[in-house]
């Protein structure tokens, strides 16, 4: 399976680099692009200070018509859907955006730690791969699909997929091998 990755925003190299490889780790084709452009300002809501995620996903269809499996997109930024008062990311079919304001640590008024800050990021993309080929939420506490719905519950998980989602992962893969 192929996945892009497209980068709105310019991350630390090692970010970047622990991305790639991480996805990669799963017998995915990774390409990645740096396209350091602004979001749609007609997706962003002057009130709350975010952007409407399922309008900068339906503004970035329109724009990336490539042939991948997966697109995901990562930007410094922070975004909503209806209902919630923020959301890390979101998928729409296999398209992902990932929004990265609240995983650093100074968000919250902590001091900045990039360690932390890269392992938030790799599980938040990891999280949204998965939905963006198919795979749900994950009861499993420590699994990548478990649903976060705080930064503490980003921290709690961990950056892999549980047994059950990556033997799910693996048919996936297996068959698209197998149809190529």
């Amino acid at each position: 399976m192929k996945v892009l990755l497209v980068l709105l925003s310019n991350f630390d190299r090692s970010i970047i680099e622990e991305l790639v490889s991480h996805i990669s780790s799963y017998n995915l084709e990774v390409d990645l692009v740096s396209e350091y452009k602004y979001l749609p300002i007609s997706a962003f809501d002057w009130d709350r200070l975010q952007y409407n995620a399922e309008k900068v996903i339906k503004y970035l269809r329109r724009i990336y018509n490539f042939n991948y499996d997966s697109i995901i997109f990562v930007a410094e930024a922070d975004g909503y859907v209806d209902g919630y008062n923020f959301i890390f990311g979101l998928t729409i079919e296999n398209i992902a955006i990932i929004f990265t304001n609240r995983l650093r640590e100074e968000f919250y008024n902590r001091l900045p730690n990039l360690s932390l800050y890269a392992q938030r990021i790799v599980k938040e993309v990891t999280h949204e791969l998965g939905h963006s080929i198919g795979l749900g939420h994950c009861n499993n506490e420590k699994c990548v699909m478990n649903f976060s719905n705080s930064i503490e519950d980003v921290d709690r998980k961990d950056k892999h997929f549980c047994k059950k989602c990556e033997y799910k992962i693996n048919q996936k893969t297996t068959k698209y091998l197998q149809q190529r």
